[in-house]
């Protein structure tokens, strides 16, 4: 593990989730910060799993269950190789399969064939970045996807469930932010605080996504 840690510092350049802004630890569990958090994510899901009232809502749950499994073995042992990065983002895929699949079995509103296309457009968008460019270019694509799909199916829920979406779509944004600024700004902000870990920020967020996600969905 040490040869990714340069002088307490992040390597941007290392792949997920050696350039998160968490120094990981020579031995023992890499990153504990990032991993307590996320095991609170597993148990908000497992909480809203059993509530579902239908097939596609509790897969599109059970995927998060999946994706947050593989985010905690990436964060807790880091694997010299792009395997973990891999697997997360394909489970990303899945994800945004199911989130259309619910949507579209709960409004019974068809893609129409604008929105097709779009969807398409960044689907191919996010393969050729995640084939050829760093990893920001497709963490913003997946999450992009993911909000195309919510916006566009937004008009056609209920208006009680729509604060919901409003809601995780501006925590979505601000996960974006936040991640652009542990990109940028990370070991700027470990000189100030050697050895914080400043990426339990976005963690944080994240978790609270998971919960208005599982709570909206476990209701469909």
């Amino acid at each position: 593990m040490g040869k990714n840690i340069k002088n307490n510092k992040i390597d941007n350049d290392n792949i997920f989730p050696f350039s998160t802004c968490e120094i990981p630890n020579k031995t023992g569990i890499a990153q504990p910060y990032s991993v307590i958090i996320n095991v609170i994510s597993i148990f908000i899901i497992l909480y809203f799993l059993p509530q579902t009232k239908n097939m596609y809502s509790f897969i599109l749950i059970f995927t998060f269950f999946v994706f947050e499994c593989a985010h905690i073995f990436a964060h807790s042992i880091h694997l010299s190789s792009y395997i973990q990065i891999n697997i997360i983002h394909c489970l990303a895929y899945v994800i945004n399969l199911f989130l259309l699949l619910t949507l579209y079995n709960y409004t019974h509103q068809a893609p129409t064939p604008f929105f097709s296309v779009i969807l398409l457009i960044i689907l191919f968008l996010d393969i050729y970045f995640f084939m050829f460019c760093p990893f920001i270019f497709y963490f913003t694509s997946s999450l992009i996807l993911f909000f195309f799909i919510l916006i566009y199916y937004y008009k056609y829920i209920p208006k009680s469930k729509q604060k919901d979406i409003l809601i995780i779509l501006l925590l979505g944004i601000f996960i974006m932010l936040l991640f652009y600024n542990e990109k940028i700004n990370c070991n700027k902000m470990l000189d100030i605080v050697p050895n914080f870990s400043f990426h339990s920020f976005l963690e944080i967020a994240g978790t609270v996504v998971f919960y208005f996600i599982c709570k909206l969905f476990s209701t469909f």
